[in-house]
C-alpha cells in the first residue's frame, strides 16, 4: 500500500489527527505524490456527497496540502479554496496545520499567511481563513498582514479581554481607522455582550482602557477617530468610532487641540456623529479656544441641520454664551435660520432667544433679524416686532401647492419569444425574490412552450440546468429538497418537465384542501413547504392553481389568467380570444384557472367583449359569457373594525395572536369565486402568527377589482409584521393599483406598511399613497383610523409613520396626508391620564405643518380637549399649537 493510500483514507474518514501523523512521516518525494492527487480527491469526494463534506473531511485537506505543497502561492491558493472553508470551526486545525508547516522556513509561512490575508474579504461569514492566516503569521513571527479583510477578521474574531497580549495590537490598532468595513463589523459590539457569553467587556472600552495605561497611544486613536468621522460614511459603519470618542473621554486641551475638525463635521456628518462633534466645540468653547469665526461657522452649521435634538442643542448652547462671551450679534444672526423650521418648537424658541437678547444688538443686526421675522407665522412675528421694531410681513404671491405625482400604470411584461429566453428567464428567477408578475409570464410561456415544442422546451432547459440547477436533474433524494421545489412556482414547472415520472401533481388533493376550508396541513408540507400549520384560503387556491398549471404542461396550449395589465387585469376581449383557441385544440382550462381568469376581468367590460364571448361555445366559454355580461363579481360587503381591547379569541377558538383589527368579507354562494373570496371571523383562527411570506405579495392581483377583499384577507397576517420587511411595501402598492372600492381594510394595509422598519418597505408605501392620491383613491379615513388605532394600542410605531408620512407630503400629498393625520388623532389621543405612544407629538407637529400649508380649518375636539389640559408637556403644547392654527 502506497502512502498516498494511508493519507487517502485518513482523509476521507476525516480523520484530522492520523492525517497528520502520516503527513508529516512523508519524504519529499510522497510529499509531491499527495500533493498531486489532492485535487482530484476532493472533486471525487464532492461530488459523490452532492457538495456537502464533513467537516472533519475539509480540515484533513487542508492539513494534507499545508504539509505536501511546496511552492507558496499554490499553498495559499489551496488555503484558501471557498470549497474547503469548514462549515464548524474548533481551531484546533490551525494549530495541527502550522505544525505540519513548520518543515518550512519562516519566510515561507509569513508569505502564505499574507497570501491568504489578501484573499479575506471584509464580508466574509466565516472566518475559518482568517484564523489560518493569523496562525500561519503568529508561527512565523512575522508582521500580520494589513489587508482590509485581515483587520475585519481580526476585530471579529479576537475578544477584547484579549488584546492586551495580542500581539498583532500594535501595528493593527492604526489599521482600524483606515480599513473599510471595520465600523459595521463592530457596530454592534455592545450588543454581542448579550448573546455572546464568553465575550468580555466591548472593544471600545478595551481600547480606551489600554490608552489610560499607556499600553496604546491615546493621540493615535483619539486622531483616529476624528480622521474616520471626516472620511465620512453611514451612521451604522460610524457608530462604533462615536462610542470609541466617547469611551476617550477627550478632555478640554484636546477637544481644543481639534476643533476646527469638529466644526468641519457640523455640517453634513451622521447625526451621531454630528452630536459628538459638537459637544466637543462647546468644550473648546468653554475654554475659550473658539474665535468668532469659528463660532460662527459652528453655529451657522448646526442650525441649518434638519435633526431636532441637534438644533436644540445649539440654540441653547447660543442662548447660554451670547452675553457671556461677548457675542450677541454673531449669536443674532445665526438664530433667524431656524424661523423657517417646519419643528414650531423649535421656531418658537429661536424667537424667545432673539427676543432675549435684542437690548443688546447692534442695529445692523436688528434690521437683518426684522427682515428675517417677514416669514414668520403670524402669531410669533408680534414678539420679534415688540424687541426689534415693527416687522412688515412678507405677502409673496400664494404659490399653488404641488399636487401628488401622476399615477402611471405599470406596464404588463412583454411575453417571452423563445425557448431558449424561456429558459434563461428561468435562472434569472431561480436567483431572485418570487414576483408575480415575472412568474405570470413565466408560467404562460412555459405552457405555451411546453405544447408547442415539448422535447425542445425540455432541452432548453436541460442545457440550463445541468450547468446552472443540476438537482433538477436529478432523482429526489431529500424530502425537504423536494417540498421545496413543489412550493416554488419556476421549479416545480420545470421539474415536472424534466422528470414527470419523479414529479407528481395531486390536483385534486389539492383542490379538496381549497374547498374544505379549515383543513390542517397534517405532513403535507409541499403545499407550502410548512407542517402542522393552517393555510389561508388565498395560499389555498394559489397552490391549487400552482399543481394544476403544473398538470397542463403540454395538455393546453395557453394558460386563461395570466394578466395583460401590470395590475393583475385581462383584457376581455383577449380572455374571449384565449377561450377560443382552447376551444379549437379541443382542450378545457383548469378550474382554478377559469376562476383567476373571470376575478382578473376588470370593473369596465367593453360591449364588443361581451357581444363575442356569446359566440363560446364549451363550458368554460358559456360560464366567462355570463360573467361578462353580468359585469363581473359584485362588489363583496367588507366589514373592518377596531375593538377597543384585543381580540384573543372568535367562535370559541383562540386566535394564534391577539388582534386589534378584525375584517369580513360576505360572497354569498358556494362557487370557486365565492369560496375563495370569502373571508369570516372564523377564519381569523386558521393563520399561524407568522405565516407572512413572499408570496402574500401575490394576492392581491389575484382580485385587482375588489382591492378593499382582498386587503381584509390581507390583515390576519399583515397586522403586527411591522417590525419584518416582507415586502408590505410592495403589497400595498398592488392594492394602489388595483380597483374597486377602497375603505377601512385597505387603509390598514396602507398605514401597517408606513410604518415598517425596513426604509425601503416604507419608501414603497409612501409611493402607494401617492399613487392612491394621484388616482384620486385613498382611504383617508379609513387610512387615519387605522393609524389611530393601532398607534394607541402600541402596535405600530408612530415615529416611522412621521417619516414616511412626510415624505409623502413634500412630494406634494400635502392634502391628503393633512386628511390621514386629521381621522388619525381622535383615535390616537390619549385619555386624561393615559401615557401617550411615543412620537405623538411628532404626528402631530406635522399635522400642524400641513394645516398651515393647506389652510385647513375647523376645530378638532380632541385636540382641543388635550390643548386645554394645560401642563407643560410636549404633547399639551403641540396640541395647542395645532389647535391655535384650525382656529377659525
Amino acid at each position: 500500500m502506497s502512502a498516498w493510500d494511508d493519507v487517502q483514507k485518513a482523509i476521507e474518514s476525516g480523520d484530522r489527527d492520523r492525517t497528520a501523523r502520516l503527513v508529516a512521516a512523508l519524504d519529499e518525494t510522497d510529499r509531491r505524490t499527495v500533493a498531486k492527487e489532492l485535487p482530484g480527491t476532493l472533486k471525487r469526494l464532492r461530488a459523490a456527497a452532492f457538495g456537502f463534506l464533513d467537516h472533519r473531511v475539509l480540515q484533513a485537506f487542508l492539513l494534507a496540502g499545508a504539509g505536501t505543497i511546496s511552492g507558496p502561492a499554490a499553498a495559499a491558493a489551496w488555503l484558501s479554496r471557498s470549497d474547503l472553508r469548514p462549515w464548524w470551526d474548533d481551531d484546533r486545525y490551525c494549530a495541527m496545520l502550522c505544525d505540519l508547516a513548520s518543515i518550512r522556513p519562516d519566510e515561507w509561512r509569513a508569505e502564505v499567511a499574507h497570501r491568504v490575508a489578501a484573499r479575506v474579504r471584509v464580508s466574509e461569514e466565516s472566518w475559518a481563513h482568517w484564523r489560518i492566516a493569523a496562525a500561519l503569521a503568529k508561527s512565523a513571527g512575522a508582521a500580520p498582514p494589513a489587508s482590509d479583510g485581515f483587520v475585519v477578521g481580526w476585530v471579529t474574531e479576537v475578544s477584547p479581554h484579549e488584546l492586551a497580549d495580542d500581539p498583532f495590537l500594535d501595528a493593527l490598532a492604526p489599521r482600524l481607522f483606515e480599513a473599510d468595513g471595520v465600523g459595521a463589523a463592530l457596530a454592534f459590539d455592545d450588543t454581542r455582550l448579550q448573546w455572546d457569553k464568553t465575550r468580555k467587556g466591548t472593544w471600545a472600552a478595551a481600547l480606551a482602557d489600554l490608552a489610560r495605561t499607556g499600553r496604546l497611544d491615546r493621540k493615535t486613536l483619539l486622531d483616529g477617530c476624528v480622521s474616520r468621522f471626516l472620511r465620512g460614511g453611514t451612521p451604522h459603519n460610524l457608530r462604533w468610532f462615536v462610542r470609541l470618542h466617547d469611551e476617550l473621554e477627550p478632555t478640554g486641551e484636546e477637544a481644543a487641540a481639534r476643533v476646527r475638525d469638529y466644526v468641519r463635521l457640523l455640517p453634513v456628518a451622521p447625526p451621531t456623529v454630528a452630536d459628538a462633534a459638537l459637544r466637543q466645540v462647546r468644550r473648546a468653547d468653554d475654554l475659550g479656544r473658539l474665535d468668532e469665526a469659528l463660532f460662527e461657522e459652528a453655529a451657522g452649521a448646526v442650525l441649518f441641520r434638519p435633526e431636532k435634538k441637534l438644533v436644540r442643542a445649539a440654540l441653547t448652547w447660543l442662548d447660554r454664551t451670547a452675553r457671556a462671551r461677548g457675542r450677541v450679534d454673531a449669536t443674532l444672526r445665526a438664530v433667524p435660520a431656524v424661523f423657517t423650521s417646519d419643528a414650531l418648537d423649535l421656531r418658537e424658541r429661536a424667537v424667545k432667544i432673539a427676543a432675549k437678547h435684542a437690548s443688546l444688538a447692534g442695529d445692523a443686526v436688528r434690521a437683518e433679524v426684522r427682515d428675517a421675522a417677514a416669514d414668520l407665522p403670524a402669531d410669533l412675528r408680534p414678539a420679534i416686532a415688540a424687541a426689534f421694531g415693527e416687522v412688515a410681513a412678507a405677502e409673496p404671491e400664494p404659490e399653488p401647492l404641488a399636487a401628488p405625482p401622476p399615477f402611471t400604470p405599470r406596464e404588463a411584461p412583454a411575453p417571452i419569444a423563445s425557448p431558449t429566453e424561456l429558459a434563461e428567464e428561468f435562472i434569472t428567477l431561480l436567483g431572485s425574490e418570487e414576483n408575480w408578475s415575472a412568474i405570470e409570464r413565466f408560467l404562460a410561456a412555459i405552457v405555451e412552450f411546453a405544447y408547442r415544442d415539448l422535447d425542445g422546451t425540455r432541452e432548453a432547459f436541460r442545457r440550463v440546468c445541468s450547468d446552472r440547477a443540476p438537482s433538477l436533474l436529478e432523482r429526489m433524494w431529500n424530502a425537504h429538497v423536494r417540498e421545496w421545489v413543489r412550493g416554488s412556482w419556476v421549479q416545480f414547472p420545470v421539474r415536472r418537465l424534466l422528470l414527470p415520472d419523479d414529479t407528481p401533481s395531486p390536483v385534486g388533493e389539492m383542490r379538496a384542501a381549497f374547498v374544505k376550508g379549515r383543513t390542517r396541513v397534517q405532513g403535507r408540507a409541499w403545499i407550502f413547504g410548512r407542517r402542522s400549520e393552517f393555510l389561508p384560503q388565498m395560499e389555498r387556491f394559489l397552490a391549487w392553481r400552482r399543481h394544476e398549471v403544473v398538470s397542463a404542461l403540454g395538455a393546453v396550449p395557453v394558460l386563461l389568467a395570466t394578466p395583460t395589465e401590470g395590475s393583475g387585469h385581462i383584457d376581455p376581449d383577449v380572455l374571449v380570444a384565449r377561450l377560443e383557441r382552447l376551444e379549437a385544440a379541443g382542450a378545457e382550462p383548469g378550474r382554478a384557472d377559469l376562476a383567476q381568469a373571470m376575478l382578473r376581468v376588470p370593473r369596465e367590460i367593453e360591449p364588443a367583449a361581451v357581444a363575442r364571448a356569446k359566440g363560446l361555445a364549451s363550458d368554460a366559454g358559456r360560464t366567462v359569457a355570463s360573467w361578462l355580461a353580468a359585469g363581473g363579481l359584485a362588489d363583496p360587503a367588507v366589514e373592518c373594525a377596531f375593538p377597543g381591547e384585543p381580540v384573543t379569541s372568535v367562535g370559541g377558538q383562540d386566535l394564534p395572536r391577539p388582534t386589534h383589527v378584525l375584517a369580513t368579507v360576505d360572497v354569498p354562494g358556494e362557487s370557486d369565486i365565492a369560496r375563495l373570496c370569502a373571508l369570516s371571523r372564523t377564519g381569523w383562527t386558521d393563520h399561524g402568527g407568522s405565516f407572512y411570506n413572499a408570496f402574500t405579495g401575490f394576492w392581491p392581483s389575484v382580485m385587482p377589482s375588489h382591492r378593499e377583499a382582498a386587503a381584509a384577507h390581507l390583515l390576519p397576517y399583515f397586522v403586527g409584521t411591522e417590525d419584518e420587511g416582507w415586502g408590505q411595501g410592495t403589497v400595498a402598492l398592488g392594492l394602489a393599483e388595483a380597483d374597486g372600492p377602497a375603505g377601512a381594510a385597505t387603509g390598514t394595509v396602507l398605514a401597517c406598511a408606513l410604518a415598517n422598519r425596513d426604509q425601503h418597505e416604507r419608501a414603497i408605501a409612501v409611493e402607494a399613497l401617492l399613487a392612491f392620491a394621484a388616482r384620486g383613491g385613498l382611504p383617508a379615513s379609513g387610512t387615519g383610523t387605522a393609524l389611530g388605532h393601532l398607534a394607541a394600542a402600541k402596535v405600530i410605531t408612530v415615529p416611522r409613520t412621521v417619516k414616511a408620512l412626510t415624505v409623502a407630503a413634500d412630494a406634494g400629498a400635502h392634502a391628503a396626508v393633512w386628511e390621514v393625520l386629521a381621522a388619525a388623532l381622535p383615535h390616537a389621543l390619549p385619555e386624561p391620564g393615559e401615557r401617550a405612544p411615543a412620537g405623538l407629538p411628532d404626528l402631530i407637529a406635522l399635522a400642524t405643518r400641513l394645516a398651515e400649508t393647506t389652510g385647513a380649518r375647523g376645530a378638532i375636539p380632541a385636540v382641543a380637549d388635550v390643548a386645554s389640559r394645560g401642563g407643560s408637556s410636549r404633547l399639551v403644547r403641540e396640541s395647542a399649537r395645532l389647535h391655535r392654527t384650525l382656529a377659525p
